[in-house]
C-alpha cells in the first residue's frame, strides 16, 4: 500500500487512530513536515520510509505502546522534534540517531527496554560519511558500555548508552529522559551545552552528576519520583535570565538532607529574582516543589486550606513592587476505593481568580502517577510571579482578588496552606535564605497592615454583599476592614465616601475555610 503523487503534503495527524496497523509507503510525500501517531496503540512498525522523509522536523510516536522498531533515520537531517515517550516496547534504535544535529527536542519517557543498535559501516548520511566517522572514538566506545539497570535482566546497551551519542546534538534544548530505570546519569550529559529543559524523574539514581552544573543554558530540572535519590549538590541549576526557570524536588522519600534542599532551592530562586531584576526582564516566573510541612514566615500573609484572599493596597502606589511570592503545603493521600484515575492531570495549579469566567493559571509540570506516590508525604510549593503575571487581563490596572493552589485530583491531593507575599526591591536585595524561618521582616508594607483570619461564611457573604453594593470604590480607594478590639464589629469604611456599615463579627472556629481580610490597626 502506498499514496501517490502528494508533493503539497506537508502535515498527517492520525492521533488516537486505535485500529491503525501500519502506515502506508510515504516516499510520494517527499515534503511531509510533520507526522502525528500518537496514541496509535496497535501500530507495531513503520515503514521504511517514513526515515528517507528530508523535510520531516517533528515526528511524534508517543504512547504507541506497541511500537517495536522505528526505521534508520539518518536522512531525517531536518528533524527538530522526535516524542518516543511512553513506547514501553520499543527495543531498537538505530545509532544514527546520532546523526540528527538539528534536533532540539527528545522525549524517551518510559522507554524501558530500548536497545542502541551499533551503527552499520555500510550506513551513509548525506554528507558522505559514515555514522563511525561523525562520532569521536570516546563515543564510540561509551555506547558498547554496558550500563547496569536495577531490573533483573541486564542489557548491554540502553538509554543509559544512548546519552554519550547525543552529546553531538549541538542545539539539543529539551530531552527527557525520565521512568528508563538508570542508575546513573552519564557525565556525558554535561556537553549538552544548549540544554535549557532537563527531565530525569522517575528513575534509580541515588545521587545526581556533577556535570548538571556544567549545563550553563538549563533552567529547568526535573526531579519527580526519585525515589532512591539521597543527595543534591550545592549548586543545581546555573543563574542567568530567563522567562521562566524551575527546580522539581517531588517524592523522593529517602532525600537524606530535606532542610538543605530548601535552602539550595529558595537561594537558588531569590538569585534567579535578582538577575532578572538586574537586566530589567520584564514578564518571568520561578516555580519549585521541594519537600516541606510549613509555610516559611516570610510570607506574611497565610491561610489554612487551598485559597486567600489578596489585598492590593500595600503596593497599589509603591513602585518598588516587582512582583508576589506564592507557597502553599499539600500532601497525598491514599486513593478512595471510588476513586477513578484519569489518563492525564497536572497534581497542582496556582490560579488567580476573579470570577468563573476569568481565571490565570500557571501549571506546576508535576503529573500525578497513582501507583508511584509515597502518600502522606508533604511537599511544598513555591513560586515566583513577576509584576505583569498579576494583573488581571480585563481591567488595565488591576488585579485579581483570590489566589487558589488546586489540584486536578482534589480526592487524592489535599492542599493544606496557602500564603503569599508582594515582594519589593529591597526585599530580593536584602535577603538571605535563613530569613524564610524567621519572624517576618520589616518591610514597608508590612508595617501598614496585617491580616485577621475570619471563619463565618455568612459574614464573608455580608461582606461581599457590601463590597458589590459600592461598585463605585476603584482600588486606589479601596474598602478597608476595620476589627474594632473592644466591641465585638467589624466596620467597614469607604476611604472615599466615607460611608460606614457594620456587621457583627460571628467568628466560627470550625468553618474550614479561613478567608483573609485587611485589618488596620
Amino acid at each position: 500500500m502506498s499514496w501517490k503523487d502528494l508533493p503539497n503534503l506537508t502535515h498527517i495527524a492520525l492521533c488516537d487512530s486505535h485500529n491503525l496497523v501500519k502506515i502506508p509507503n510515504l516516499s510520494q510525500a517527499p515534503n511531509l513536515e510533520e507526522l502525528n501517531l500518537e496514541g496509535c496503540v496497535k501500530l507495531v512498525h513503520l515503514h521504511p520510509s517514513v526515515g528517507s522523509l528530508q523535510k520531516l522536523h517533528s515526528l511524534n510516536l508517543e504512547n504507541c505502546k506497541s511500537l517495536v522498531k522505528i526505521p534508520i533515520l539518518s536522512r531525517t537531517s531536518n528533524l527538530k522534534k522526535l516524542k518516543l515517550a511512553g513506547c514501553d516496547k520499543l527495543v531498537h534504535l538505530d545509532a544514527s540517531i546520532g546523526s540528527l544535529e538539528k534536533l532540539r527536542f527528545l522525549n524517551l519517557e518510559n522507554c524501558k527496554n530500548l536497545l542502541l543498535e551499533k551503527p552499520r559501516q555500510s550506513e551513509q548520511l548525506n554528507s558522505g560519511q559514515s555514522v563511525q566517522s561523525h562520532m569521536t572514538s570516546s563515543i564510540c566506545k561509551t555506547l558498547t558500555r554496558p550500563l547496569h539497570f536495577l531490573s533483573s535482566r541486564r542489557r548491554s546497551n540502553s538509554v543509559g548508552s544512548l546519552v554519550p551519542s547525543l552529546s553531538r546534538f549541538p542545539v539539543l534544548t529539551s530531552l527527557d529522559i525520565s521512568f528508563c530505570n538508570l542508575v546513573q546519569i552519564p557525565e556525558a550529559i554535561g556537553q549538552l551545552h544548549c540544554l535549557e529543559d532537563l527531565n530525569i524523574g522517575g528513575n534509580n539514581i541515588v545521587a545526581l552528576p556533577h556535570c548538571i552544573k556544567e549545563l550553563p543554558k538549563l533552567r529547568v530540572l526535573n526531579l519527580e519520583y526519585c525515589k532512591h535519590l539521597k543527595w543534591l549538590p550545592s549548586t543545581l541549576l546555573p543563574i542567568r535570565r530567563v522567562s521562566y526557570g524551575g527546580i522539581y524536588v517531588f517524592n523522593c522519600p529517602n532525600l537524606s538532607d530535606t532542610e538543605g534542599c530548601r535552602v539550595t532551592v529558595i537561594s537558588w530562586m531569590i538569585r534567579m529574582i535578582q538577575v532578572n531584576l538586574q537586566c530589567s526582564f520584564p514578564k518571568y516566573s520561578i516555580r519549585a516543589v521541594v519537600p516541606g510541612t510549613k509555610i516559611p514566615r516570610w510570607f506574611s500573609e497565610q491561610n489554612a486550606g487551598s485559597s486567600i484572599w489578596l489585598d492590593p493596597s500595600p503596593i497599589l502606589d509603591d513602585n518598588n513592587c516587582i512582583g508576589i511570592a506564592v507557597c502553599g503545603t499539600f500532601v497525598a493521600h491514599h486513593a478512595s476505593p471510588q476513586f477513578v484515575r484519569r489518563v492525564t492531570g497536572s497534581l497542582l495549579e496556582c490560579r488567580f481568580h476573579r470570577s468563573r469566567y476569568e481565571t490565570g493559571r500557571y501549571n506546576v509540570p508535576i503529573w500525578f502517577k497513582q501507583d508511584l506516590i509515597t502518600t502522606e508525604l508533604d511537599h511544598m510549593l513555591l513560586m515566583f510571579l513577576s509584576h505583569q503575571y498579576i494583573k488581571s487581563g480585563s481591567k488595565e490596572g488591576t488585579y485579581y482578588p483570590e489566589l487558589a493552589i488546586e489540584s486536578d485530583y482534589p480526592e487524592v491531593v489535599e492542599v493544606k496552606s496557602v500564603g503569599y507575599r508582594w515582594v519589593l526591591k529591597e526585599d530580593v536585595e536584602q535577603f538571605n535564605p535563613t530569613m524564610m524561618y524567621r519572624a517576618n521582616s520589616s518591610s514597608r508594607h508590612n508595617q501598614k497592615h496585617k491580616f485577621l483570619a475570619i471563619q463565618d461564611e455568612q459574614l464573608i457573604y455580608d461582606l461581599l454583599t457590601l463590597q458589590r453594593t459600592y461598585l463605585h470604590m476603584s482600588l486606589k480607594n479601596c474598602m478597608h476592614i476595620k476589627r474594632l478590639r473592644r466591641k465585638k464589629t467589624i466596620q467597614i469604611q469607604d476611604t472615599s465616601s466615607k460611608e460606614e456599615h457594620i456587621c457583627k463579627d460571628r467568628t466560627n472556629n470550625t468553618i474550614e475555610s479561613a478567608y483573609n481580610l485587611t485589618i488596620h490597626k
